[in-house]
Parts: C-alpha cells; structure tokens; sequence
C-alpha cells in the first residue's frame, strides 16, 4: 500500500482523498435503531432517540425503528416479553442486513445485534441512558453484558458520569465510548394551549407554580418526588397559593397521590398524566424543578434551560454536567430543607433569575443541540 501512495504527489492524494469522502458522504446506509421506548411512550429515552432519529432522516440514510413501548405506524413495534423481543428483532435484522445497528438502554436491545455482527459485517453502537445507581446485577448477568459490550464497536452515554456509574456499581469496562449528549427538539406553544392547560388543571389563580416532568414513572424518581411533596409542605405556610405540577401517567402516580393525601397537601398537588406536548407545561410554570436521587443527564432539564425557565436540581448523576451552580440553575443536595431554600431563594432575587436563564439559553445552544450530536453520530456510524 505505501509504494502504491507513494507514487502520487500530494495533490493527486488529496484529490482522492476528497473522492472518496464524497462517495462515503452520498452513500445510503441501512441503520436500524432498536429500543424499548419510543414516540408517545413517554420519557427521557423515548424523546432523546426519536429526536435523533428525526436528525438524521435529513440525511440521506434509510431508518428502521423497532420498539416495544410507544406508538408508530411507520416503523414496528415487537410484542412479547425481553426474549421474545430480541428474538423478534434478530430474525428482521437477518433479513434487512442493515450497516449500522444503533441499540438504546437494556441488554435486550443490545443482544440481537451483537448476534447479527457474528456472521455479517455490521457495526454496532449502543448507548446507555440510564442511572444503574438502584438496579443490582448478578454475576452472570454482568459477565452477560460485558460480553456484549466487549462486542460493541463503541459504546456511548448520555453524560460522562453515567460511564462512571456503570463502571462503580456494576462493574463494567469499556474499550471505546463517545458521550453524546442530547439536544433539545422545541415544541411551539399558542396562548390558546397555555390558557387551556390552566384552565383544565385550575391553575389561573395558583402562585407560584412549581413543575416536575416525568417523576411518576421509575422507583428511584418516585423516591424524588416525594422530597419535593415534603418540601411543598413547608413552603405553602409562606405561600398559600402555591402548587407542584406533576407529568406523566407512570406506575408511581397512585403511589405519590397517597403519599400526597397522607401528607396533607393534596390539593396542592396537581397530577397532569401524559401531555402531548410538554413545553405547555414549562410555559406555565414559574420554577422548574429536577430533584433526583440518580440521573443520567435529565433531558428534562435542557428542554427547561431552552425555554428560559429558572431551574432548581440535585447535585447528582449526570445533572452537574448541565447545571452550574448560580450561573445557569440552583445545584442542591436531596434535602427538604435545601428545596425550600433554594424555591425561596429564586422567587425572592428576581434580577439573579435573569442571569440565570439567559446563561441557561446560551448554554443549551452551545452545548446541547441535535446538530452537534448528529454530526458526533454519524462519524461513529461511518
């Protein structure tokens, strides 16, 4: 190869060089995402790969999606249990051959194209979304999955703690990792649909108007929710109007309106379910708040920043990586006590709060944008 190259000078390289870059840069891959959540399945994963994948379809690249929570005519959604499911899977992938497998979160979605890459040329990438802080693996099961990641061509993460967090409690190791942060996808909101959505919940007449986005539906964010209840608690003595807006029809939800009831404050506890769009959400709230026990990233909180919300979270997970403390949000412990004073802090130093959502802006813009991300992507795919 060396005496073939050597031959040319160095513009004749350079013009093949920029010939091949444009066949490989025009060149239709076959990629096919597998995932347990997708569009309308509600939650971080389900937004951060149907954002992705909508990225890349202006691209030139032929997309498959298969899922087993959420709804899509498009692409296919497999039934049955977590074997069934990688089974399923396996048996299309054999009969499309794809270039490129793209698998999100559980060992499931990873299995079926490690399998397909023992007996044709696939490359396979698999990102992990979640904190593995509240879940235990037996041994099998970890020597299970290093096996698979081993078989990985890169493995990416959300956040570069949650690399760490695997690597602490599960014990894992990788040989190569990107972190692809998300972006934020935003969703316009008319008055009609922010005077509806006060309207419905009757909050015309609530001050101030505290929100949560989608901590009813995982064991270790329901744990959360429930500091956020008790510091409400202590905060509607100061402010009698006040309410917490929570979203999302999870498992949790009957679970948090007991804890809510026993507690007393109920009536100041606003259980929206699932919401279409959940920028109406945010337009209506006056506080974000993302208090987490564990946390990947917390897409949440970028969609938060982007709309100029001021943010109140917990100094856990991968959560530091987008919130700097008084520079663009208020970081936290998992305290009541912190809760209330940071919640009083930020409606009592109105001219701290422009600072802080306008550094949220500029920082979401900078950092967290699907433009990025896909250009990050796609250089793993080729």
């Amino acid at each position: 190869m060396y005496l073939l190259t050597s031959s040319y000078n160095d513009a004749t390289l350079n013009i093949i060089k920029r010939y091949i870059l444009r066949i490989q840069k025009n060149r239709i891959m076959e990629i096919c995402f597998i995932t347990t959540y997708w569009k309308k399945a509600g939650g971080g994963v389900a937004v951060y790969v149907s954002s992705l994948v909508e990225s890349l379809e202006n691209s030139k690249d032929h997309i498959i999606v298969f899922f087993r929570e959420g709804q899509d005519d498009k692409n296919y959604k497999i039934k049955g249990n977590k074997f069934v499911f990688a089974a399923r899977v396996l048996s299309n992938l054999i009969k499309i051959r794809p270039e490129v497998i793209h698998s999100h979160g559980a060992w499931y979605c990873l299995l079926p194209g490690v399998v397909l890459k023992k007996f044709y040329k696939t490359k396979v990438i698999h990102t992990f979304h979640t904190s593995p802080k509240d879940e235990k693996i037996p041994l099998i099961g970890k020597i299970f999955l290093q096996y698979l990641i081993y078989n990985c061509d890169v493995v990416t993460f959300v956040s570069r703690n949650l690399k760490k967090e695997y690597e602490k409690f599960w014990g894992l190791k990788f040989r190569k990792y990107e972190i692809t942060y998300p972006g934020v996808k935003k969703i316009n909101v008319t008055r009609e649909e922010l005077e509806n959505f006060k309207e419905k919940f009757q909050l015309q007449e609530r001050r101030p108007i505290l929100l949560m986005q989608g901590f009813t539906a995982h064991r270790l964010k329901a744990q959360s929710a429930k500091l956020a209840i008790l510091a409400l608690k202590k905060l509607r003595h100061t402010y009698p109007r006040i309410v917490l807006v929570m979203t999302r029809n999870g498992r949790y939800l009957d679970e948090l309106k007991t804890f809510a009831k026993y507690e007393g404050v109920l009536d100041a506890v606003t259980f929206t379910g699932d919401l279409e769009n959940p920028f109406v959400a945010l337009e209506a709230c006056d506080i974000y708040m993302h208090i987490s026990l564990g946390e990947g990233l917390g897409i949440e909180l970028i969609e938060a920043m982007s709309v100029g919300k001021p943010v109140v979270a917990t100094n856990v997970g991968g959560i530091p990586e987008v919130i700097y403390n008084f520079q663009n949000g208020l970081l936290i412990s998992p305290e009541v006590q912190e809760i209330v004073e940071a919640v009083n802090y930020i409606l009592k130093n109105t001219n701290i709060v422009h600072k802080l959502t306008d550094n949220g802006k500029k920082i979401v813009e900078k950092k967290f944008n699907w433009s990025l991300t896909k250009d990050q992507i796609l250089k793993l795919y080729s």
